[in-house]
């Protein structure tokens, strides 16, 4: 991995060295989403589709989009909102072409005692940030039990899932939103599951990975390894657990088997597809999200203008995807 500062420090330098078939790619967290990338480069697959890569944590999506929009990133990996905020706010030339989470990750975890919709009013909950994507779970879930968000509870934004567990262990909070493995540890504290909103079935980008269309004028064959080597990780992943576990232990630093066994449930088997389409309906949840929030003029945005399916749709008409599963 390339630390995120010496990436900065020394993006003229890079840009001289890079190969051209050399691509510097950003995950933004630390968490079994961003597994299906630690796998392709560990288990060799970008190798084999002709890529030489250098992975680097960049947390925050700002930060990753300055660097994509200067040419030190190639491809970023990212919330599918972060994007979509950027290109409304300016940048034009960035665009999603894959999507491996399209869906709301997240478990919305309260006292034991709160067991009904109706029990959550007047109550307060903790998430990471406004207008972020816990934010935006915790919202649509009110929303979907005629709850209103800004008059019937209070939503506090905490900074990240260890703030708002320790919130709830304080009583300050109700309850909080935490994606896996968070959940098990509120679990472990003795609160409950209210809902596992991925079970919910609402399409949002979450985890998505995104380009410049000028990279994509320039290097289409590039790309196009990329998303091969993406597809071909997601395989990996889902067939192969011992090997993924290992992978997963490395990066997140945990040897709890619970915590490693309920990630690779979520992430793998559970809300993984085979073929990573970023669709225009998780996008629209995100222009629907901006507009109620932060954005009021994404609501006139067009979705489609955000995203690229040809990538992911010429390696599925081909029939290398079912391919691999058979």
């Amino acid at each position: 991995m390339v630390l995120a500062g010496l990436l900065l420090c020394c993006s003229s330098l890079l840009a001289q060295d890079r190969k051209p078939n050399h691509l510097v790619i950003s995950y933004p967290s630390i968490s079994g989403a961003q597994a299906v990338l630690w796998i392709a480069n560990e288990t060799g697959i970008f190798r084999a589709n002709g890529l030489e890569v250098d992975l680097v944590y960049i947390g925050g999506g700002p930060r990753s989009m300055a660097a994509l929009l200067s040419g030190q990133l190639q491809i970023i990996g990212t919330g599918g909102n972060a994007l979509v905020a950027a290109n409304l706010n300016g940048a034009k030339d960035t665009v999603l072409i894959a999507t491996t989470y399209n869906t709301l990750v997240f478990s919305l975890m309260t006292r034991a005692t709160l067991k009904d919709p109706k029990d959550l009013k007047g109550k307060t909950f903790g998430v990471t940030g406004l207008g972020s994507l816990s934010d935006f779970t915790l919202r649509t879930l009110l929303r979907r039990w005629s709850l209103d968000p800004t008059r019937d509870v209070v939503v506090r934004a905490m900074g990240g899932y260890p703030e708002i567990l320790s919130g709830m262990q304080a009583g300050i909070l109700d309850g909080g939103v935490f994606s896996p493995p968070g959940n098990l540890n509120a679990l472990a504290l003795g609160f409950r599951e209210f809902i596992d909103a991925g079970a919910t079935g609402i399409e949002y980008a979450s985890t998505c990975y995104g380009t410049t269309r000028s990279f994509i004028r320039e290097r289409r064959e590039i790309v196009g390894q990329f998303i091969r080597s993406l597809t071909a990780a997601i395989h990996r992943f889902k067939s192969d657990k011992p090997g993924s576990l290992k992978i997963m232990q490395q990066y997140i630093k945990s040897r709890d088997p619970k915590v490693l066994e309920e990630t690779y449930r979520v992430y793998a088997l559970q809300y993984l597809p085979r073929a990573p389409y970023p669709t225009q309906n998780g996008v629209k949840a995100i222009l629907d999200s901006l507009a109620e929030t932060v954005m009021p003029d994404a609501k006139r945005a067009e979705p489609g203008a955000f995203v690229d399916v040809s990538f992911v749709q010429e390696l599925e008409k081909s029939g290398w995807i079912d391919r691999m599963y058979r």
